[in-house]
Protein backbone atom coordinates (compact mmCIF):
# COMPACT_ATOMS: atom_id res chain seq x y z
CA UNK A 1 0.00 0.00 0.00
CA UNK A 2 1.23 3.49 -0.81
CA UNK A 3 0.92 6.61 1.30
CA UNK A 4 -2.24 7.71 -0.51
CA UNK A 5 -4.00 4.47 0.45
CA UNK A 6 -3.13 4.99 4.11
CA UNK A 7 -4.36 8.57 3.88
CA UNK A 8 -7.68 7.51 2.35
CA UNK A 9 -8.19 4.81 4.97
CA UNK A 10 -7.46 7.20 7.83
CA UNK A 11 -9.82 9.79 6.31
CA UNK A 12 -12.61 7.21 5.92
CA UNK A 13 -12.17 5.98 9.46
CA UNK A 14 -12.27 9.54 10.80
CA UNK A 15 -15.46 10.14 8.83
CA UNK A 16 -16.99 6.98 10.29
CA UNK A 17 -16.00 8.09 13.78
CA UNK A 18 -17.55 11.51 13.21
CA UNK A 19 -20.74 9.92 11.86
CA UNK A 20 -20.93 7.57 14.85
CA UNK A 21 -20.47 10.45 17.28
CA UNK A 22 -23.13 12.62 15.59
CA UNK A 23 -25.54 9.66 15.47
CA UNK A 24 -25.00 8.98 19.17
CA UNK A 25 -25.61 12.66 19.97
CA UNK A 26 -28.85 12.75 17.96
CA UNK A 27 -30.21 9.52 19.43
CA UNK A 28 -29.28 10.67 22.94
CA UNK A 29 -31.09 13.97 22.35
CA UNK A 30 -34.26 12.15 21.34
CA UNK A 31 -34.15 10.08 24.55
CA UNK A 32 -32.73 12.80 26.78
CA UNK A 33 -35.54 12.55 29.35
CA UNK A 34 -35.06 8.79 29.65
CA UNK A 35 -31.31 9.22 30.11
CA UNK A 36 -31.83 11.84 32.80
CA UNK A 37 -34.26 9.55 34.59
CA UNK A 38 -31.75 6.68 34.50
CA UNK A 39 -29.09 8.92 36.02
CA UNK A 40 -31.34 10.22 38.79
CA UNK A 41 -33.40 7.15 39.63
CA UNK A 42 -30.59 5.67 41.75
CA UNK A 43 -31.26 8.23 44.47
CA UNK A 44 -35.02 8.36 44.08
CA UNK A 45 -35.05 4.67 45.04
CA UNK A 46 -33.28 5.53 48.30
CA UNK A 47 -36.09 7.79 49.44
CA UNK A 48 -38.79 6.39 51.68
CA UNK A 49 -42.48 6.61 50.87
CA UNK A 50 -43.05 9.71 52.99
CA UNK A 51 -40.10 11.63 51.52
CA UNK A 52 -40.17 13.79 48.42
CA UNK A 53 -37.01 14.07 46.37
CA UNK A 54 -36.70 16.80 43.76
CA UNK A 55 -34.14 18.93 41.96
CA UNK A 56 -34.00 22.70 41.65
CA UNK A 57 -32.50 24.98 39.02
CA UNK A 58 -31.70 28.68 39.32
CA UNK A 59 -31.18 29.63 35.69
CA UNK A 60 -33.66 29.47 32.84
CA UNK A 61 -31.07 27.79 30.60
CA UNK A 62 -29.82 25.36 33.23
CA UNK A 63 -32.07 22.43 32.27
CA UNK A 64 -31.05 22.76 28.62
CA UNK A 65 -27.38 22.86 29.67
CA UNK A 66 -27.90 19.72 31.77
CA UNK A 67 -29.36 17.90 28.77
CA UNK A 68 -26.46 18.98 26.57
CA UNK A 69 -23.91 17.90 29.15
CA UNK A 70 -25.61 14.53 29.54
CA UNK A 71 -25.82 14.02 25.77
CA UNK A 72 -22.14 14.85 25.28
CA UNK A 73 -21.31 12.51 28.15
CA UNK A 74 -23.05 9.58 26.43
CA UNK A 75 -21.59 10.47 23.04
CA UNK A 76 -18.08 10.51 24.50
CA UNK A 77 -18.44 6.93 25.75
CA UNK A 78 -19.52 5.64 22.35
CA UNK A 79 -16.86 7.67 20.54
CA UNK A 80 -14.15 6.23 22.80
CA UNK A 81 -15.06 2.61 22.04
CA UNK A 82 -15.35 3.22 18.31
CA UNK A 83 -11.98 4.97 18.32
CA UNK A 84 -10.27 2.07 20.06
CA UNK A 85 -11.92 -0.41 17.69
CA UNK A 86 -10.84 1.49 14.58
CA UNK A 87 -7.32 1.86 15.93
CA UNK A 88 -7.12 -1.88 16.57
CA UNK A 89 -8.40 -2.82 13.10
CA UNK A 90 -6.15 -0.23 11.42
CA UNK A 91 -2.90 -1.53 12.91
CA UNK A 92 -3.93 -5.23 12.95
CA UNK A 93 -2.42 -6.04 9.54
CA UNK A 94 0.98 -4.73 10.59
CA UNK A 95 1.21 -6.81 13.77
CA UNK A 96 2.46 -10.28 14.51
CA UNK A 97 -0.05 -12.83 15.72
CA UNK A 98 1.16 -12.62 19.33
CA UNK A 99 1.01 -8.82 19.29
CA UNK A 100 -2.50 -8.84 17.85
CA UNK A 101 -3.69 -11.36 20.45
CA UNK A 102 -2.12 -9.20 23.16
CA UNK A 103 -4.08 -6.15 22.00
CA UNK A 104 -7.30 -8.16 21.70
CA UNK A 105 -6.81 -9.44 25.24
CA UNK A 106 -6.31 -5.87 26.44
CA UNK A 107 -9.42 -4.64 24.63
CA UNK A 108 -11.66 -7.47 25.87
CA UNK A 109 -10.46 -7.11 29.45
CA UNK A 110 -10.97 -3.35 29.32
CA UNK A 111 -14.54 -3.75 28.00
CA UNK A 112 -15.44 -6.34 30.65
CA UNK A 113 -14.05 -4.14 33.43
CA UNK A 114 -15.83 -1.13 31.96
CA UNK A 115 -19.27 -2.74 32.12
CA UNK A 116 -18.55 -4.26 35.52
CA UNK A 117 -17.52 -0.88 36.91
CA UNK A 118 -20.69 0.75 35.54
CA UNK A 119 -22.90 -1.87 37.21
CA UNK A 120 -21.06 -1.63 40.51
CA UNK A 121 -21.03 2.17 40.34
CA UNK A 122 -24.77 2.55 39.71
CA UNK A 123 -25.95 -0.23 42.00
CA UNK A 124 -23.56 0.07 44.95
CA UNK A 125 -20.91 2.81 45.03
CA UNK A 126 -22.90 5.86 43.99
CA UNK A 127 -26.02 5.11 46.10
CA UNK A 128 -23.83 4.38 49.13
CA UNK A 129 -21.85 7.59 48.69
CA UNK A 130 -25.04 9.64 48.21
CA UNK A 131 -26.61 8.12 51.31
CA UNK A 132 -23.41 8.69 53.28
CA UNK A 133 -23.23 12.41 52.50
CA UNK A 134 -26.95 12.92 53.11
CA UNK A 135 -26.67 11.29 56.53
CA UNK A 136 -25.01 14.45 57.86
CA UNK A 137 -28.19 16.49 57.52
CA UNK A 138 -29.78 14.71 60.51
CA UNK A 139 -28.62 15.42 64.06
CA UNK A 140 -28.80 12.57 66.55
CA UNK A 141 -28.39 14.83 69.64
CA UNK A 142 -30.02 18.14 68.67
CA UNK A 143 -33.50 17.09 67.61
CA UNK A 144 -34.61 20.70 67.19
CA UNK A 145 -32.01 21.40 64.50
CA UNK A 146 -32.56 19.93 61.04
CA UNK A 147 -30.88 20.59 57.72
CA UNK A 148 -32.90 20.34 54.51
CA UNK A 149 -31.13 19.47 51.29
CA UNK A 150 -32.35 20.76 47.94
CA UNK A 151 -30.34 19.21 45.14
CA UNK A 152 -29.39 21.46 42.26
CA UNK A 153 -29.70 19.55 39.01
CA UNK A 154 -26.47 20.71 37.35
CA UNK A 155 -24.42 20.08 40.50
CA UNK A 156 -25.90 16.61 40.85
CA UNK A 157 -25.02 15.74 37.26
CA UNK A 158 -21.48 17.11 37.69
CA UNK A 159 -21.02 14.98 40.81
CA UNK A 160 -22.38 11.91 39.02
CA UNK A 161 -20.15 12.30 35.95
CA UNK A 162 -17.03 13.05 38.00
CA UNK A 163 -17.57 10.06 40.27
CA UNK A 164 -18.37 7.91 37.21
CA UNK A 165 -15.10 8.74 35.47
CA UNK A 166 -13.13 8.13 38.66
CA UNK A 167 -14.74 4.72 39.14
CA UNK A 168 -14.31 3.64 35.52
CA UNK A 169 -10.71 4.82 35.26
CA UNK A 170 -9.63 3.21 38.51
CA UNK A 171 -11.33 -0.06 37.66
CA UNK A 172 -9.09 -0.25 34.63
CA UNK A 173 -6.39 -1.29 37.09
CA UNK A 174 -7.65 -4.81 36.39
CA UNK A 175 -6.41 -4.41 32.83
CA UNK A 176 -2.94 -3.66 34.19
CA UNK A 177 -3.18 -6.76 36.40
CA UNK A 178 -4.13 -8.93 33.44
CA UNK A 179 -1.21 -7.59 31.40
CA UNK A 180 1.17 -8.21 34.31
CA UNK A 181 -0.09 -11.76 34.68
CA UNK A 182 0.22 -12.36 30.97
CA UNK A 183 3.81 -11.10 31.12
CA UNK A 184 4.68 -13.10 34.25
CA UNK A 185 2.58 -16.18 33.53
CA UNK A 186 5.63 -18.43 33.91
CA UNK A 187 6.81 -16.68 37.10
CA UNK A 188 4.08 -17.54 39.58
CA UNK A 189 6.61 -17.54 42.41
CA UNK A 190 7.11 -13.80 41.95
CA UNK A 191 3.35 -13.24 42.00
CA UNK A 192 2.96 -15.18 45.26
CA UNK A 193 5.88 -13.35 46.85
CA UNK A 194 4.29 -9.93 46.32
CA UNK A 195 0.75 -10.98 47.29
CA UNK A 196 0.77 -9.32 50.73
CA UNK A 197 2.20 -6.14 49.28
CA UNK A 198 -0.56 -6.06 46.65
CA UNK A 199 -3.26 -6.54 49.26
CA UNK A 200 -1.94 -3.57 51.22
CA UNK A 201 -1.87 -1.61 47.98
CA UNK A 202 -5.50 -2.57 47.22
CA UNK A 203 -6.69 -1.30 50.61
CA UNK A 204 -4.73 1.97 50.38
CA UNK A 205 -5.83 2.49 46.79
CA UNK A 206 -9.50 1.95 47.70
CA UNK A 207 -9.21 4.37 50.62
CA UNK A 208 -7.83 7.11 48.36
CA UNK A 209 -10.33 6.83 45.49
CA UNK A 210 -13.62 6.09 47.28
CA UNK A 211 -15.84 8.36 49.40
CA UNK A 212 -14.95 8.44 53.11
CA UNK A 213 -17.25 5.60 54.14
CA UNK A 214 -16.16 2.11 55.10
CA UNK A 215 -18.68 0.34 52.86
CA UNK A 216 -17.37 1.78 49.60
CA UNK A 217 -13.76 1.15 50.61
CA UNK A 218 -14.46 -2.47 51.51
CA UNK A 219 -16.47 -3.13 48.36
CA UNK A 220 -13.81 -1.72 46.05
CA UNK A 221 -10.84 -3.34 47.84
CA UNK A 222 -12.60 -6.72 48.00
CA UNK A 223 -13.56 -6.49 44.33
CA UNK A 224 -9.95 -5.84 43.34
CA UNK A 225 -8.74 -8.63 45.61
CA UNK A 226 -11.27 -11.10 44.18
CA UNK A 227 -10.25 -10.15 40.65
CA UNK A 228 -6.61 -10.63 41.60
CA UNK A 229 -7.27 -14.11 43.00
CA UNK A 230 -9.27 -15.07 39.91
CA UNK A 231 -6.31 -14.09 37.75
CA UNK A 232 -3.95 -16.13 39.93
CA UNK A 233 -6.22 -19.16 39.74
CA UNK A 234 -6.57 -18.77 35.99
CA UNK A 235 -2.80 -18.56 35.54
CA UNK A 236 -2.21 -21.69 37.65
CA UNK A 237 -5.01 -23.60 35.91
CA UNK A 238 -3.70 -22.63 32.47
CA UNK A 239 -0.19 -23.68 33.41
CA UNK A 240 -1.44 -27.08 34.67
CA UNK A 241 -3.37 -27.67 31.46
CA UNK A 242 -0.20 -27.15 29.41
CA UNK A 243 1.55 -29.89 31.40
CA UNK A 244 -1.12 -32.39 30.46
Amino acid sequence: MNIRSYYLEIKNRLLLLGLAWVSAILVSYVFKEVLLFIVTKQNVNLMSADETFYFIFTDVTEVFYVYMKLILFIGTQIFFFYSFYHLLTFIALGLYGSEYNYLVLTFKTSVVMFFFSIILFNKVLFPFSWEFFLSFQNFAILKSLTLHFEAKLIEYLTFYITFYYICVLYFQIFVVLVLIFDYLKNELLIIKRFRKFLYYFFVIFSTLVTPPDVSSQLILSMSIAVGYEILVFYSIFKKLLKKF
